[in-house]
């Protein structure tokens, strides 16, 4: 098997390796750590081998640095399908807990969010995009299924207040507006930001990485 092919090959199994994975770290690290350090040490793997490390062995630095930059200019209708999810991230997790907001939450909630946001939207959209570019079963809904089913891994540590199948819900709705505009405009440029946005109203997420 050519390097290349080996490399395709490993993108259409990570759908399926992503959330298997990431489970079973995290079902040893609630066994071995307290809560918070289970959880932050959790999505430090998944950052840094699946998000990062994955992406940049398939595609290479410029290969990501390219999709990252690609993407044609969203119209209105791009644009009202990733204000939606925005919106309701918004009425449903950062409005009623505003008032839990201080500096330090606010930082975290930033931070988290962008380098989740930017290393979800190259692993989940921005890889499959470049190998299958015109497959939409394989260049998009099959990473949208992986997606989706990666957010079970965390609730093993900790569980979201909505429940298992109303977080999977969620992630579902972030998960079907960027892929449906990646796919529409070819690449990430419009989805980095609401995907940003979206995370980034996670105010009791945040006061668990700090702790609190």
């Amino acid at each position: 098997m050519t390097a290349d092919r080996c490399r395709r090959e490993a993108t259409l199994a990570a759908p399926v390796a992503v959330p298997v994975t990431m489970a079973a770290a995290f079902a040893v690290l609630r066994r071995l750590l307290p809560p918070r350090p289970a959880y932050v040490v959790g999505f430090a793997v998944y950052w840094a081998g699946w998000c990062l490390g994955f992406p940049l062995w398939v595609l290479g630095p410029r290969g990501v640095a390219r999709v990252l930059r690609a993407g044609r200019r969203p119209g209105p209708v791009d644009v009202a399908i990733l204000a939606f999810p925005v919106a309701g991230a918004v009425g449903a997790a950062l409005l009623p807990d505003r008032r839990l907001v201080d500096g330090q939450v606010a930082a975290v909630m930033a931070g988290t969010a962008a380098v989740n946001a930017v290393g979800e939207e190259v692993l989940w959209r921005g890889l499959f995009l470049a190998e299958f570019p015109d497959d939409v079963v394989r260049g998009a809904l099959w990473p949208l299924a992986g997606f989706t089913a990666w957010h079970l891994a965390p609730q093993l540590v900790l569980p979201s207040s909505r429940g298992r199948a109303g977080f999977l819900l969620g992630a579902a709705v972030v998960g079907a507006a960027s892929t449906a505009v990646a796919w529409r405009t070819g690449g990430l440029r419009s989805v980095l930001l609401p995907h940003v946005l979206t995370d980034a109203c996670g105010v009791r997420v945040a006061r668990f990485w700090l702790g609190r």
